[in-house]
């Protein structure tokens, strides 16, 4: 059975790190990125189950305006925004990108791993 395949995309190299590692060591495929230029490319290239977005991001591409090429291009794919800022304003920002969620950045790994699990399900 093929793993599920999961893009990250944060600027801080730690997060990126830590998240690669939490996935990885819960069965992903993952492929990390660390700016938010040429992510449609990749997930065109990829084909990837989830994309995590960090939501704040150097140069003017944040994470809800991404979403927003993303699905102007026609890219079916899950997108969660990723981000250290608060539930009820990652909620307002998932809906109006077009995200299909978001998740609080945590220390908990397991929490962390049963939500991006949860957006594989049917």
């Amino acid at each position: 059975m093929k793993k599920p395949s999961i893009l990250v995309v944060d600027d801080c190299a730690v997060e990126l790190e830590v998240t690669r590692l939490y996935l990885i060591n819960a069965g992903f495929e993952v492929i990390t990125r660390s700016r938010p230029i040429g992510t449609t490319a990749e997930i065109l290239r990829m084909k990837p189950d989830i994309v995590l977005l960090d939501v704040l991001m150097p140069g003017g591409l944040t994470g809800d305006k991404i979403t927003k090429l993303i699905r102007e291009s026609g890219i079916a794919t899950k997108i969660v925004l990723h981000s250290g800022k608060e539930n009820n304003e990652l909620r307002e920002l998932s809906k109006e990108c077009g995200a299909d969620g978001y998740i609080k950045k945590t220390n908990d790994k397991h929490e962390f791993i049963n939500k991006v699990k949860s957006f594989l399900s049917p």
